[in-house]
């Protein structure tokens, strides 16, 4: 398998494991579907991002992540993305999830292409639930699904590290683009998903472990 990595290897490794990956797949990603269905929630939409810093990414996972269902700490991936030249913005409170947080990340690719990656922490500061989006360019309003495969199964990859990132790339590949599509991975349940079911110029990836999907809504401002 060519996600197969030792299980001390860097963020930067697992994005790299993940292009290889797309490479492999890249020929199953299937046409937008018609079948609409709500995202694992709505997270927080992005702020405007702050200057990015470039701090060192992780070398190895972190042990208290590996307590919440995913590989690395929401401040690990924050960190190795800023180094990407992503700018983040400040940590703020999720607007879905009761005591939760969430902080988001943005970037514009060579192309024109927004990227745009969120990390949300329980209460106790672990890594609960992370988005990443590929927008299309103003010409777009169809986004390829082969055009935002490699970044969304990077991120992917990141957030569910070497053991359960294999099954869910090769399902990414093939579901990237429907309007809904979910599965589970272990404790982590995954969607991908469109803006909207006319809405095609964005595609969605999502994560999030139960104590998030059970998490009690956010008071109404």
């Amino acid at each position: 398998m060519l996600f197969h990595l030792s299980g001390h290897r860097s963020l930067a490794s697992l994005v790299v494991a993940a292009a290889l990956l797309v490479a492999a797949c890249g020929s199953n990603v299937v046409s937008p579907s018609p079948a609409a269905s709500p995202s694992l929630s709505a997270a927080s939409p992005p702020a405007t991002p702050a200057q990015p810093s470039t701090p060192e990414p992780p070398t190895s996972a972190s042990p208290t992540a590996n307590t919440t269902g995913f590989a690395f700490a929401a401040e690990d991936i924050a960190a190795y993305y800023e180094t990407q030249g992503y700018a983040c913005s400040a940590v703020q409170p999720s607007t879905t999830a009761a005591g939760y947080m969430v902080r988001t990340c943005q970037t514009t690719d060579d192309t024109g292409r927004t990227r745009v990656i969120g990390l949300v922490t329980d209460p106790a500061g672990g890594l609960a639930n992370g988005f990443a989006s590929v927008k299309g360019t103003e010409t777009e309003t169809i986004l390829a699904p082969i055009d935002a495969l490699e970044p969304l199964a990077g991120f992917l990859g990141v957030m569910l590290g070497e053991e359960q990132g294999a099954g869910a790339l090769t399902w990414l590949a093939s579901h990237l683009g429907d309007t809904y599509a979910a599965t589970t991975s272990g404790s982590i349940k995954i969607a991908t998903y469109t803006e909207s079911e006319d809405d095609h110029s964005t595609l969605y990836v999502e994560v999030a472990n139960q104590a998030y999907l059970e998490a009690s809504p956010a008071p109404t401002p």
